[in-house]
């Protein structure tokens, strides 16, 4: 994880105003309905990603009408498996792809490429300017 700086954390508005200004390469993931993330896939292959953490003030997450407020961005990015797991059987490939769709990152919080920091910055550095 490496965060960004920003003069974005503090930023407070409401969640419909967020997610009309994020639209549409952000989205909003691993929340609740008093904290989540706004997200934004920074490469193709979907592993880094740039984080805006928001928390609420006042409502639930999900109404347009709920008070927010940004904290420090940041960028991750999680490795993940790909291809099929060779050293199971197919019956057993298949119970475990219909119990469990969405694999673990083999590496949750890999190191990040200085290209990827320079893109979230140039991203962030336009949010500043549009959420100002």
């Amino acid at each position: 994880m490496q965060q960004i700086n920003s003069s974005l954390p503090g930023t407070r508005a409401t969640f419909g105003y967020f997610r009309e200004a994020l639209q549409p390469h952000f989205t909003l993931s691993n929340w609740d309905y008093e904290q989540g993330y706004f997200d934004r896939a920074l490469d193709d292959k979907n592993m880094v990603y740039l984080r805006l953490p928001v928390k609420v003030l006042q409502g639930e997450l999900d109404s347009p009408d709920a008070w927010l407020e940004l904290g420090r961005p940041f960028v991750i990015r999680h490795v993940y498996q790909t291809g099929v797991e060779e050293d199971i059987g197919y019956t057993e490939a298949l119970a475990s792809g219909l119990m469990n769709q969405f694999q673990e990152p083999v590496d949750k919080d890999a190191q990040i490429d200085s290209r990827w920091i320079r893109k979230a910055e140039a991203v962030v550095k336009e949010l500043e300017n549009r959420l100002a």
